[in-house]
């Protein structure tokens, strides 16, 4: 049976579960934070979705702080649904999610402070050339400039695919009608450009 375009390597059994090259069910646990209603929905919508394609997750839901040290310390973990606060004009203030040693640089952790070294590690070059550009980004004043380095790390990523990206929030200001000058964009919020807001008669 396989996929129509995909990999001859996958297969369906009778029961329409999809199974590697090996004849093992394809499957993998996906961790979440507890008591977040949008991504226990986010969950449960992905969990349908890729057993529609055969595909088993185990979900697992766990304290918030529990989630966090399984992602950052423990590296026994298969997917995990988070989300990363953002939307700043600034993006420098992802790079603990870019640096080869942040620590929440989940997708290919390296040893953290204080451990051993983890043998057959390393980081690949295209996650170097991200951490390079955003400290390259953070030297210079220069706004064009700075965006060249960011356009280029975003490509990388764009490429290399580290997270998949699934939502972007919809966001409501109430602003009053005597402030002019508001010019709302999606880098969230209407007042990145403070300095250029007037207040009507």
């Amino acid at each position: 049976m396989g996929f129509k375009n995909g990999p001859k390597s996958f297969k369906y059994n009778q029961n329409d579960e999809l199974l590697d090259s090996e004849g093992n069910k394809v499957e993998f646990t996906l961790l979440s934070s507890a008591g977040r209603k949008v991504r226990e929905q986010m969950a449960t919508q992905i969990n349908q979705d890729l057993g529609k394609l055969g595909i088993k997750i185990n979900m697992q839901f766990l304290s918030f702080n529990t989630y966090v040290r399984k992602l950052s310390l423990s590296r026994d973990w298969d997917a995990y649904l988070g989300g990363f606060t953002g939307g700043s004009i600034e993006p420098h203030g992802g790079y603990n999610i870019w640096s080869v040693n942040g620590r929440l640089h989940t997708f290919n952790q390296g040893p953290q402070p204080g451990e051993e070294e983890i043998k057959g590690w390393k980081v690949n070059d295209w996650e170097q050339e991200i951490d390079d550009l955003y400290i390259q980004a953070s030297q210079v004043l220069d706004e064009d400039k700075r965006k060249e380095f960011y356009g280029q790390a975003q490509q990388i990523i764009a490429e290399e695919l580290p997270f998949i990206y699934m939502v972007n929030p919809l966001e409501f200001d109430a602003i009053r009608d005597r402030i002019k000058g508001i010019n709302y964009t999606e880098l969230s919020g209407g007042f990145w450009n403070l300095y250029e807001l007037k207040i009507a008669e």
